[in-house]
């Protein structure tokens, strides 16, 4: 199948909304957009390369504001939020960041999201690209539980890199070098208020600026922009190798609605032995009970470095040329000096080694599975 080339261009109007962080974006040399969550997202500056060494090196920030929060507040809260999701958060305290899948009825994944607690019963739900607002809001209806659930003004500015903890140590003089990893507390910087929490999705250490006044996003930008040059640090949008390498997942690029948590092997978000319900109890008791027939790997593959990440899923196949999956995301890994990528596969074929044909649009590559993650994601504070 030829691949088809189209010009890198995107319209710029009013139906899709624009970042507070948009206008230092353009100035800061942005050269593509996405539209996440109805909203421009940054996706390239300088390159993948360019921007991956910086973030594996150096320090890194961007607009992440496409990364939009649910708000869910209100009387019952917090037992609405136990409701929508598989994880046991009995031990989730004021200040606790919690890693989460949203399931349908059927134990699909609706999409995953970090979880914020900043009062008792006040949370963040901070979701993948996705109709979270309205998938809550029509849960909500029928529950029978007091929550106001909305899209507050919250804009966040990912901080990421080894030397991420100092930059924030400079910025906040040294008032948030006790913050644990997936902490939350309110702060505010120069009188611009904002939650800042030890969350991120980058792999690499990570802060993440919830910036909750619009109108000051060009300000924010600038100070953090100004306080990075000690650092060498580099405006950068999310980068496609260090997510591959350290197994992160994007919803609906390497997952969707079709998939439960056990086929993404995110098994650990799920407590089937609670004793409250949740949305998809009893079918996912049943998927575990039955056992999955697919599921999510690391893969590497054979060939020249693959410079672009796939417009469509690639086939997969066994060595018979049986189709057994689909590979989302690939690119090249200029640590490992290979291609590497993700792939929901058939369960029998899943074993670290073994060997696979994939489909690209220019040729059949051999490749292998590889355990996940190639790097794991780094939790210090490299402070000093």
């Amino acid at each position: 199948m030829k691949e088809t080339k189209l010009p890198l261009l995107i319209g710029i109007g009013s139906r899709i909304r624009k970042s507070p962080y948009f206008d230092s974006t353009i100035k800061y040399g942005v050269t593509g957009f996405t539209i996440y969550n109805r909203m421009y997202l940054p996706t390239a500056f300088s390159g993948p390369e360019s921007e991956y060494n910086s973030l594996i090196n150096d320090v890194t920030f961007g607009d992440f504001a496409a990364e939009r929060q649910v708000e869910v507040s209100g009387p019952d809260a917090y037992n609405f939020i136990r409701y929508i999701n598989p994880r046991n958060l009995s031990k989730c305290d004021i200040g606790d960041c919690k890693y989460i899948v949203l399931t349908d009825k059927n134990g699909g994944i609706i999409n995953d999201a970090c979880l914020l607690r900043l009062e008792p019963n006040k949370f963040w739900v901070s979701p993948g690209d996705g109709d979270i607002l309205l998938w809550l809001q029509g849960i909500a209806i029928n529950s029978g539980m007091d929550v106001d659930i909305h899209e507050p003004d919250v804009s966040p500015l990912q901080i990421s890199g080894p030397k991420a903890g100092k930059l924030i140590q400079k910025l906040f003089n040294g008032i948030h070098d006790d913050l644990g990893y997936y902490k939350a507390r309110e702060t505010s910087l120069n009188n611009i208020p904002m939650v800042i929490a030890r969350t991120g999705w980058s792999g690499e250490l990570s802060y993440e600026l919830y910036l909750q006044d619009r109108k000051k996003g060009d300000e924010l930008f600038e100070i953090v922009h100004e306080a990075a040059k000690e650092f060498n640090g580099a405006v950068i949008a999310p980068n496609t190798i260090r997510t591959i390498e350290g197994g992160l997942l994007s919803y609906q690029s390497d997952f969707g609605r079709e998939h439960n948590p056990f086929t993404i092997g995110l098994d650990r978000l799920v407590d089937l032995d609670q004793d409250i319900d949740f949305i998809g109890k009893e079918a996912l008791k049943k998927i575990k009970s039955e056992g999955i027939s697919e599921k999510l790997v690391g893969v590497e593959i054979d060939g020249d470095p693959i410079q672009k990440v796939p417009e469509n899923f690639w086939p997969v196949f066994d060595e018979n040329h049986k189709k057994i999956g689909r590979l989302s995301r690939c690119f090249f890994s200029p640590r490992l000096k290979k291609n590497i990528g993700l792939a929901i596969i058939d369960i029998n074929f899943v074993e670290p080694g073994t060997p696979l044909v994939i489909e690209s649009p220019k040729a059949h590559l051999n490749a292998q599975v590889h355990e996940l993650p190639w790097f794991p994601a780094e939790k210090s504070t490299n402070l000093d």
